[in-house]
């Protein structure tokens, strides 16, 4: 009965106090009526551009996926580049950057083989949008990881090989077991060769002019050694006219001319002879 009528008693006293603030607060309904829609207005204005932004990311990355199947390369270009431009700062712009970063990084390779110059502007064009999608990314994210090994690959392909290693190296120290991480350990160890330095500084001399038969991607490249290779032109084997195509053969000397005009002569057919006469019968002394 005691502990009934304790809660009784607090029961009361819950009430009591309840009535007092809110008679204390009467004064204030208009404010607190006011405060009270402010909150509800907020809440709906919140919950708006909500669904707005995420119709805008549903927005940017059905064009991705536009942009990326399907499409010819200018298409693709330009598709990418206006979800880029359209919704900067989303994860669709900075994965439409590093889709054309990667496309410009394969144009400038392809390039290498015909137009120097072409090959430059596409590598540039290639570094800028993977340190764009650097400076945006989260930094352990795979957009970070991607690009990091793409901005190698670029700097690589440009011949500036001791930056290439510093992002080589700093892909595996941020990501050891990343799914780039072998490829990048692989083109370290390549990188420290002295042949491959070499097999550089060779292929930047070379004309765009000369037949060189395309390696692919950065890193690949001939598997023949520049110093073993014949002083004399490539003999093809052919035979065209009676005349051996490619014949490196050297000049023969003289005596070597006379030997083989005699072997000719021996091996020919020999000549008809000139008319035979009719042989006169002898006169016998009778007649």
């Amino acid at each position: 009965m005691k502990a009934e009528r304790r809660h009784e008693l607090a029961t009361n006293v819950l009430a009591d106090w309840l009535e007092a603030k809110i008679e204390a607060l009467k004064p204030y309904s208009a404010a607190v009526s006011a405060t009270a829609l402010l909150v509800v207005v907020l809440i709906i204005a919140g919950v708006a551009l909500f669904q707005r932004r995420s119709a805008n990311k549903a927005e940017a990355w059905s064009q991705y996926f536009s942009a990326i199947e399907n499409q010819s390369p200018d298409e693709a270009t330009d598709k990418l580049e206006s979800v880029a431009a359209e919704h900067s700062g989303s994860q669709a712009a900075l994965w439409s950057r590093l889709s054309l970063a990667d496309g410009h990084l394969s144009n400038g390779v392809e390039e290498l083989f015909k137009d120097h110059a072409a090959a430059r502007k596409a590598l540039e064009q290639a570094q800028e949008q993977y340190q764009a999608v650097l400076e945006h990314a989260p930094r352990e994210s795979l957009l970070a990881e991607r690009a990091t090994f793409g901005l190698a690959q670029t700097l690589e392909s440009k011949n500036e090989l001791e930056p290439a290693r510093k992002h080589y190296r700093e892909l595996l120290d941020r990501w050891p077991n990343g799914a780039f991480s072998s490829l990048a350990n692989a083109r370290l160890n390549d990188l420290e060769r002295k042949s491959t330095k070499d097999f550089y500084d060779w292929f930047a001399k070379q004309s765009t002019q000369t037949k060189i038969k395309t390696p692919g991607r950065p890193g690949e490249k001939p598997s023949f050694d520049l110093g073993k290779l014949p002083d004399e032109p490539f003999d093809s084997g052919l035979n065209i006219g009676g005349k051996k195509v490619g014949d490196t053969a050297k000049p023969k000397t003289d005596s070597q001319e006379k030997a083989s005009g005699d072997e000719a002569k021996n091996d020919a057919p020999p000549a008809a002879d000139e008319e035979q006469k009719p042989k006169e019968k002898p006169v016998s002394k009778s007649e």
